[in-house]
């Protein structure tokens, strides 16, 4: 029998007067520090592993009074007993790895869940919620009942965007014209290059639920001064309309823009139409000196018409349709007017370049693909969950004095690239490195996207050198990505992120390949891909009871350049038609690549949803530089509810035409 000096505390003292078979165990154990040695001061003894440190509930159960009271007969081998042995000896390693590790980090999987979870609805949360907690960590833990039930959600989520996608193909265009004198030239483009139109249209996919046109003049013109053609599907209905129509009238400068709006928002709008858009030609703002134009100009109703419709009442009926507006820019008269409509439209209205007669046919069709965009993001925004809460945020593109904003101490998680394509494929957990800042950040966002809400930041580095000296300080300028949905359960806001910094990682790894392989090629391009690299910050702002988890990414050095969406992680590639020599190889390289991500991986995943701007770097090389992608993947629980899986890349390969890239690679499509 083990000598009564081995053993510190009084539980173990008994349990091994009556187990000494079991003495051995423990003194070669590693958990075991019990055995009287020169000790750590932060190792966790048997001392300390009293009814204080184990939870009731398991003491209770583990340590039952045979064990503790040294009076009570030591000669019991119950199969009780024995049991309560091994679960006493569980519970001891459990408690002394809960203090002496250091935590491990959630595995891919139970990240991707708990994100999913975090956005989800309140059925979902619900299952959730009612799993039993671990009586030593206290937390859930995940069973297969709970995994199905992600599962599930993912796939009814795929469901819907594929309803999504197929309504949203179904397209209704209204052409709005301004028809007065100095418009002749664009009248006859639309009717010379509808069918043109046309036959992009439905050679991407789409189809063709109706044709309109409304064309104004001016109230100088008459009380009917429209010439309206309701929806039709007859391309030679619609040619045979505006051949009619002739460019005339017109008196002072402005015309009656207000009124050929409102009659095309009035017009019967197919149901069966998803995506819904009016295209708008005018080289004339509406009446109404200093709110629709500067006055350089004569305007006989500078106050607006007596029987203009508000524009409130039109935007709001123009939202209430789901329609979509995009503006064809002929010239600068209207740049006012575009400003005034962004106020109530909600969002950002960017100009096609209509200033040749010959681009009507590309900028209609380029605002048919970017429709489909939004019609699905419109669509889907509460996907795993339909009542979501948004956070509350006020647009500031303004840069703050940062000399007036508080400091705030944060922790910074990053990972490091995957070792191996097998490694991203195998789900292997990804290697993290945690180090502290200090940060500021602006109160308000700047920018906003379908799913996050930008901010202008800063991070302070020590350097090593002089820690103490404020001014050995190390700053980078960043931005800071926060989602706009806030999260169901709290506790998992953290989850959410570090999924958005699994995607980044991923993606950063396969462009590290695709530059490698290129390079190997005859081709030899002078542009390389790569990814800024993102990471996790997470802080306690003043007044808070939880900490804010963010992404952020190294701001643009230099110049602001205009980021440019090659892609979306739908079927939306950007038209080569309006670009230079540099645009369309750019272009073509981010294609590749998406296409390159796929082949690698044996069609496990595909990446996509490709935007960002080329800089130079420091050695002087081209570099097209991406943010914020999406990853396609055939497991529904990996990167995020933009993880469309099967449907989004087939999606792509509809789409795809290999170009000179792909070719110098050998990439293979998939049906091949």
């Amino acid at each position: 029998m083990a000598s009564r000096e081995l053993f510190e505390c009084s539980v173990c003292r008994a349990l091994f007067r009556a187990k000494p078979e079991l003495t051995a165990h423990l003194k070669s154990s590693p958990v075991c520090k019990t055995v009287p040695k020169k000790r750590d001061p932060y190792a966790f003894t048997c001392e300390s592993f009293t009814s204080h440190s184990i939870p009731s509930a398991i003491y209770s159960k583990t340590v039952p009074d045979t064990v503790v009271s040294s009076s009570r007969s030591s000669s019991s081998t119950s199969k009780t007993s024995s049991v309560a042995d091994g679960t006493l000896l569980a519970a001891m390693e459990a408690g002394m790895k809960k203090i002496v590790v250091k935590p491990k980090r959630k595995s891919g999987l139970e990240t991707s869940i708990l994100s999913t979870i975090a956005d989800g609805d309140e059925e979902l949360i619900t299952a959730y919620t009612s799993l039993p907690l671990d009586p030593v960590t206290g937390e859930r833990r995940l069973n297969e009942a709970i995994v199905g039930a992600v599962t599930l959600k993912s796939k009814i989520n795929v469901a819907h965007v594929a309803a999504v996608l197929t309504r949203a193909h179904k397209v209704t265009i209204c052409f709005l014209l301004d028809t007065t004198g100095s418009m002749a030239n664009y009248i006859s483009g639309v009717k010379e290059q509808i069918v043109e139109i046309v036959d992009r249209i439905e050679k991407s996919g789409c189809v063709i639920e109706g044709l309109a046109f409304v064309g104004y003049k001016d109230w100088c013109d008459g009380e009917n001064h429209f010439e309206v053609l309701p929806f039709t599907k007859s391309i030679a209905e619609f040619k045979a309309f505006v051949v009619k129509i002739r460019a005339t009238g017109g008196g002072d400068a402005p015309e009656d823009v207000l009124g050929g709006l409102n009659k095309a928002i009035s017009l019967s709008w197919p149901e069966r139409s998803g995506t819904r858009i009016i295209f708008h030609l005018g080289d004339a703002p509406p009446h109404g000196k200093n709110v629709y134009h500067d006055g350089s100009q004569s305007d006989s109703y500078e106050n607006g018409h007596p029987r203009d419709r508000p524009l409130v009442e039109l935007f709001r009926e123009m939202l209430h349709k789901e329609l979509l507006y995009y503006f064809g820019r002929i010239n600068n008269e209207c740049d006012k007017m575009i400003c005034v409509f962004e106020k109530h439209y909600g969002k950002k209205i960017d100009p096609m370049d209509s200033s040749k007669v010959g681009t009507i046919c590309t900028a209609v069709t380029e605002s048919v693909s970017r429709s489909i965009s939004v019609t699905y993001r419109a669509k889907t925004s509460s996907a795993l969950g339909t009542t979501k809460d948004l956070r509350k945020y006020t647009l500031d593109r303004i840069e703050p004095d940062w000399c007036l904003l508080p400091r705030y101490d944060g922790t910074i998680l990053t990972f490091d690239l995957p070792n191996s394509i097998k490694d991203i494929t195998s789900f292997a957990k990804l290697e993290d490195s945690i180090k502290k800042c200090r940060l500021q950040i602006a109160v308000n966002p700047f920018a906003k996207g379908s799913v996050r809400l930008a901010y202008y930041g800063r991070i302070f580095y020590v350097t090593k050198d002089d820690p103490v000296s404020p001014t050995a300080e190390i700053v980078d300028d960043v931005v800071f990505k926060e989602m706009i949905a806030l999260p169901k359960v709290v506790d998992f806001d953290r989850q959410r992120y570090m999924t958005d910094l699994e995607v980044q990682t991923v993606a950063a790894k396969l462009a590290f390949e695709f530059n490698g392989m290129l390079f190997r090629t005859s081709l030899t391009p002078i542009v390389k891909l790569k990814f800024l690299m993102a990471k996790v910050v997470r802080i306690f702002m003043a007044g808070d009871s939880s900490p804010r988890f963010l992404v952020y990414e190294k701001r643009f050095r230099g110049d602001s350049p205009n980021l440019i969406k090659y892609t979306n992680n739908l079927n939306y590639v950007l038209n080569p038609e309006g670009l230079d020599d540099n645009g369309r190889r750019r272009l073509e390289l981010a294609v590749a690549f998406s296409h390159f991500t796929h082949d690698v991986t044996d069609g496990y995943l595909l990446v996509c949803d490709l935007q960002g701007v080329c800089v130079i770097d420091l050695k002087g090389k081209e570099t097209l530089l991406l943010t914020d992608p999406a990853i396609h993947c055939a497991k529904h629980l990996r990167f995020g509810k933009t993880n469309l899986g099967n449907l989004g890349m087939e999606k792509f390969f509809k789409k795809h035409e290999c170009n000179k890239y792909c070719q110098a690679l050998g990439l293979r499509m998939p049906s091949e």
